[in-house]
C-alpha cells in the first residue's frame, strides 16, 4: 500500500504542476490578447492552432503517448484560451479602452 501511496503523490504533484503550467499559459494569453487587441489583430488563429496540435502530436508519438488523447486535451486548452482571449476583450468594454492611450 506504501507504494500505490507513493505513486500517487508522485501524480498529485504533476497534476499540481499542469495546473500551475495551465494558469501561466492563461496569463501568458490576457498578454496576447491585449497585443491583438491594440493591433487590430483577430483573436482566432486558425493556423497557429493548427501548428500546435501538428506540434504536439508528434510530440506525444515520441514520447510514447497516443497523439489522438494529446490532441483532445490542447484542443479543449486552446478552446479555454481563447474564452480567455475574448473575456479580456469584454473586460475591456472596447478595443479603446485597451490601449495605453485609451
Amino acid at each position: 500500500m506504501k507504494y500505490l501511496e507513493e505513486l500517487r503523490n508522485e501524480v498529485d504533484a504533476i497534476d499540481e504542476e499542469l495546473v500551475r503550467l495551465i494558469a501561466k499559459r492563461l496569463r501568458i494569453v490576457r498578454e496576447i490578447a491585449r497585443f491583438k487587441v491594440e493591433n487590430g489583430i483577430k483573436l482566432l488563429d486558425t493556423q497557429r492552432e493548427f501548428k500546435v496540435v501538428e506540434k504536439v502530436r508528434r510530440l506525444s508519438q515520441e514520447l510514447g503517448v497516443d497523439p489522438e488523447y494529446v490532441e483532445t486535451i490542447f484542443k479543449i486548452i486552446m478552446l479555454l484560451c481563447l474564452r480567455e482571449e475574448v473575456r479580456y476583450v469584454e473586460e475591456c468594454g472596447s478595443y479603446r479602452c485597451c490601449r495605453e492611450d485609451g
